[in-house]
């Protein structure tokens, strides 16, 4: 796969001398699953390393034994729509409106997560994740008792916080060096 220098990106994202095979590797399922190879890879190649970790947490997600796609796709969106990612609101759009949600019903959770199609303990993670990103105090041991009564595990928690910081994080980055959207939602 040739990965060339995005065009809006500050930094040529092409991988390093030698390691186009690795990147090949990591990003092939990726383009065969979704018809491209999604920006984000895209500028994650020029570190292999960080991609193959970011590989590598994306797949444990989409696995994760407890957390749902959709939750995890609706912690994701919110975190990117409220730290004003638009890279990673079109890609989370796309996901949930290839999940067989309408636009309509999920720009509907933007201003309030409780109006996201998920089941009412979703909902209640959801909203911490989400909080914690720009609150930590957020979680409180109130709200951890109250999710452990909805059958959350401590893992189920900290993995819904960690999601959520992550994508903050993968944001941020992205708009340091300008990623602009895939344009998967028009």
């Amino acid at each position: 796969m040739n990965q060339t220098a995005h065009p809006a990106l500050r930094i040529d994202t092409a991988a390093p001398s030698g390691e186009q095979d690795w990147v090949d590797r990591i990003i092939g399922p990726y383009a065969e699953m979704l018809g491209r190879v999604p920006g984000g890879l895209r500028m994650l190649s020029v570190s292999p390393p960080l991609l193959e970790h970011y590989a590598g947490t994306i797949g444990y997600y989409m696995d994760h034994p407890r957390l749902s796609q959709p939750l995890t796709a609706f912690i994701r969106y919110l975190v990117s729509w409220r730290g004003d990612c638009a890279y990673c609101v079109d890609l989370n759009e796309a996901f949930l409106m290839n999940a067989g949600l309408d636009l309509e019903t999920i720009r509907a959770a933007r201003d309030d997560p409780d109006r996201a199609p998920l089941p009412d303990r979703e909902k209640a993670l959801l909203r911490l994740a989400v909080e914690a990103v720009d609150m930590p105090q957020a979680v409180t041991a109130e709200r951890l008792d109250a999710l452990r009564d909805e059958d959350w595990t401590d893992r189920d928690i900290f993995d819904a916080v960690w999601h959520a910081a992550l994508n903050r994080a993968f944001g941020r980055t992205a708009e340091a060096f300008d990623l602009a959207p895939d344009g998967f939602v028009g």
